[in-house]
């Protein structure tokens, strides 16, 4: 019988471990019931004292007990001066530390973390806060607040906390503006979104079916994908097609959009028994050094070890029998012989053909 979701309110009273890489968090929620509950799953830069709406699952793990997992979560900024005040004696904010938290919340109360926000001017008038200070310090809070809503932002379109957390290490304050003028960089291997949850995304964003970046970005996805399988390349025919599939549109749209990835040298073609196959660059550049490192080793030649058959008498011995070509092959590789250069189109064998 499938668990229904169950959803919890309150207020962070301690995080007891976070991973900073994956944002998977372990902490402690007092419900607004007034039980202490522990809540574990992906909430990045979670912190004592901000307000969390969870929906998720109760789960019992074996050595820490009842806990709930979250799967979904809404993240409230706290509201009052009690929850301000735990919120920055945590020293969510980098210059801000307990005893800062209280001067802070005395002179501006409920208003802190607004002027946090906007008015480092005000927030110089504290004891012990310099304007130079007062500006680091907001631009501290600016940035923790642009990751929140970044994570908002991407949650309201079912897209994982920890994809924010890689946007904004690569793309600082700007992050939202680049997956705004190209949504598809989510899909890339270095954030390792969900192709269709992200191709989902950009059309609420009003991209087009037909758009170039969507039909580049499946082509592109489709090859990545592929490499799952143990393939570097895929023919030309297959990936069009495979990816006409995907996107549901025609194949000479397709077909334009990996000319222009050839064009842009994000898409690598060659010829494999006089097909045309497609390669994401790296890997075309890797298969390429593995054959002439192969080939070079194939030409080394090198006198074997002139007890050889003692050697391979006793291995055979240790190892309880080898079968009769499996002893050819150790004897071979031993001795090095050098055999016929393939030219490196013949040595490749790794593809989807």
């Amino acid at each position: 019988m499938e668990r229904e979701y169950e959803l919890l309110q309150g207020t962070v009273q301690a995080v007891t471990f976070q991973n900073p890489e994956n944002g998977y968090t372990v902490l402690r929620l007092l419900e607004d019931c007034g039980e202490l509950v522990t809540v574990v799953g992906t909430i990045p830069m979670a912190v004592a004292g901000e307000r969390l709406v969870v929906t998720g699952l109760w789960t019992a793990h074996p050595t820490y007990g009842r806990q709930f997992t979250a799967e979904f979560l809404e993240r409230l900024m706290p509201q009052t001066s009690r929850e301000i005040l735990a919120y920055l004696s945590a020293r969510t904010v980098k210059g801000i530390g307990p005893v800062t938290a209280e001067r802070l919340v005395a002179a501006f109360g409920s208003e802190t973390l607004d002027v946090l926000e906007n008015s480092p001017e005000r927030l110089s008038t504290v004891e012990g806060i310099s304007l130079k200070k007062a500006n680091a310090i907001c631009q501290e809070f600016r940035r923790l607040v642009s990751v929140r809503r970044l994570i908002e932002f991407l949650a309201a379109h079912s897209l994982p906390p920890e994809l924010a957390v890689r946007l904004y290490r690569d793309y600082g304050d700007t992050a939202m503006d680049a997956i705004r003028e190209d949504p598809y960089l989510m899909a890339d291997g270095r954030y390792g979104a969900d192709f269709s949850k992200v191709d989902a995304f950009a059309m609420a964003m009003g991209v087009a079916g037909d758009d170039e970046q969507r039909v580049e970005a499946g082509i592109l996805f489709e090859l990545s994908h592929n490499l799952g399988n143990g393939h570097v390349f895929i023919p030309w025919d297959k990936l069009s097609a495979a990816t006409s599939t995907l996107l549901d549109l025609p194949s000479d749209l397709i077909e334009a959009g990996m000319d222009r990835l050839c064009d842009q040298q994000r898409m690598v073609t060659d010829t494999l028994k006089n097909i045309q196959i497609c390669y994401l660059p790296e890997w075309h550049e890797a298969e390429l050094d593995v054959t002439e490192r192969l080939s070079r080793m194939a030409r080394f030649t090198e006198t074997p070890p002139w007890n050889l058959d003692a050697l391979l008498e006793r291995i055979d011995k240790k190892q309880g029998g080898y079968a009769q070509k499996q002893l050819e092959a150790i004897r071979a590789a031993a001795t090095r012989r050098p055999r016929h250069r393939q030219n490196h189109h013949h040595v490749r064998h790794s593809g989807a053909l």
